[in-house]
């Protein structure tokens, strides 16, 4: 399939994903309606892109940038024919062959940089969390409202059309009133990443120190904070927590060990748990509501009905096979999501949404004001498990 057929073929639409409102930029961007895009931040995340997007013939990687050699070098290469290298990235910014950046540096970096981008008319695509600081958050917002440039966070569970069909099945009452949401992603090693050089330990292993890290918190459960705002349309009010560095004694300076709790407007709680020294069940929602539960994974969710309600169960839309006799032996019933693209995950869906977004002015669903919301939640917990005591919502 070549470009032109794929960008007629695969819209959006063609997911059911319709949002926001259209912006002043609705306009095509590129020769052959490619968006060329230029990478600041060639790491694990920013190189990972760079090869998936090869499989998205409506992006070309036409610049990258980065402050370790060895990476941009292999970024480069990865990127294939015509990709230009840029060290500095205010030299990527002004290079008037890239239409949009993706920004996938160490968190403390995102703000500056995603504020240069505007200032240099660049369509943003900023990895998750989006700022560092609450009021950077407020900040950028402000500057994305006066700009005319899509902005995209990379929170990219709201595009996945499992987690779709999961917020409807919320948000229609299935599982009634929900007072509790359970949280983890847990895993079995440091978490760090191989150095060939000490100088390049802070570079290589930010997310352990403070200065460019809001360690688990930020990395991992950034995702779903932001997931559960988006489902019930709401922000925490306040939040506790704690943290310490229990297992990985090895000058770290961000907590191997998390568990915060966070309280919303109307009561419910949602606890946050994640661990480096155990991975049993790994990454893991659960809804707990008066009619039943949902167990959600990255790719795969069940409900759970409680006994009251078993008259109730009926042809739940989204859920299959339930029976009596499944579910007095534990088991859930599968919820299948419509539209689904084999072999994609999240983040296809969406750049897929970004590439749009560009092309026709809609607000991504995954916006700037959302971003900020998560990014204020997140700092509302880093807060809590740094200093104690209860954070509030401001």
């Amino acid at each position: 399939m070549d470009r032109r057929d794929f960008l007629k073929k695969s819209t959006v639409a063609a997911t059911g994903i319709t949002f926001g409102q259209l912006g002043a930029w609705a306009k095509p961007v590129s020769k052959n309606d490619v968006l060329q895009l230029g990478v600041i931040g060639t790491g694990d995340r920013g190189g990972g892109l760079i090869r998936l997007l090869k499989d998205m013939p409506q992006f070309k990687t036409v610049a990258c940038s980065d402050i370790l050699p060895f990476r941009l070098e292999k970024a480069v290469a990865d990127a294939g024919e015509g990709c230009r290298a840029y060290p500095d990235y205010r030299q990527l910014l002004e290079d008037r062959n890239v239409d949009a950046v993706i920004i996938a540096t160490p968190l403390s970096m995102h703000y500056q940089m995603a504020m240069d981008a505007l200032d240099n008319e660049k369509h943003v695509y900023c990895e998750k969390t989006m700022t560092y600081y609450k009021e950077e958050a407020r900040k950028l917002v402000e500057k994305v409202e006066g700009s005319h440039q899509a902005f995209m966070v990379g929170h990219q569970y709201r595009y996945h059309p499992l987690y779709f069909k999961v917020a409807d099945i919320i948000r229609n009452g299935y599982l009634g009133a929900i007072t509790n949401v359970y949280i983890q992603w847990n895993r079995n090693g440091d978490w760090r990443r191989p150095v060939p050089e000490p100088q390049y330990e802070r570079m290589i292993n930010w997310r352990m120190y403070r200065e460019f890290s809001g360690g688990l918190t930020a990395e991992l459960h950034s995702h779903q904070i932001d997931f559960v705002n988006w489902v019930f349309d709401t922000h925490p009010s306040r939040a506790v927590g704690f943290g310490g560095i229990d297992y990985w004694k090895d000058g770290r300076e961000t907590f191997d060990n998390v568990n915060t709790l966070f309280e919303y407007p109307n009561g419910m709680k949602v606890n946050c748990i994640s661990l480096t020294a155990n991975a049993h069940e790994g990454y893991l929602f659960k809804f707990k509501g008066s009619k039943g539960t949902i167990e959600l994974k990255v790719d795969e969710g069940r409900v759970y009905l409680e006994e009251l309600n078993e008259k109730e169960k009926g042809n739940v839309d989204g859920v299959s096979g339930a029976t009596l006799a499944a579910r007095k032996k534990g088991e859930g019933y599968p919820i299948k999501a419509e539209q689904e693209r084999e072999g994609w995950e999240g983040t296809h869906y969406a750049f897929q949404d970004f590439y749009d977004c560009v092309q026709t002015g809609r607000t991504p669903a995954s916006n700037v004001h959302t971003g900020a919301t998560a990014a204020i939640s997140v700092r509302m917990a880093i807060d809590a498990l740094r200093q104690g005591g209860t954070q509030e919502w401001s």
